[in-house]
């Protein structure tokens, strides 16, 4: 199930370390195409689940499982960005 307050807190927490690691000179350029390679994948992975959903239950089905993919990539990244080593 979509939760829209954890969603929102990890996109917010992986904003502000990709931002602090930005202003001061620690966002690697690997890490950089990561983050960009990673939105395309979740972008993609997002228009199969929604097409599924569409196919399988309709509008509302296809916006749950469009997010679901949206709130597991923001959430792996919070999770690996969060980790200090």
């Amino acid at each position: 199930m979509f939760d829209l307050w954890q969603f929102c807190l990890d996109v917010q927490q992986v904003m502000a370390i990709r931002t602090f690691r930005l202003m001061t000179g620690e966002l690697s350029g690997h890490e950089a195409r990561r983050m960009i390679t990673e939105k395309q994948s979740a972008y993609a992975d997002a228009q199969i689940a929604g097409a599924g959903g569409l196919l399988a239950g309709g509008l509302v089905a296809a916006s749950y499982g469009m997010m679901d993919v949206y709130q597991r990539a923001v959430r792996a990244n919070c999770i690996r960005l969060s980790d200090p080593h």
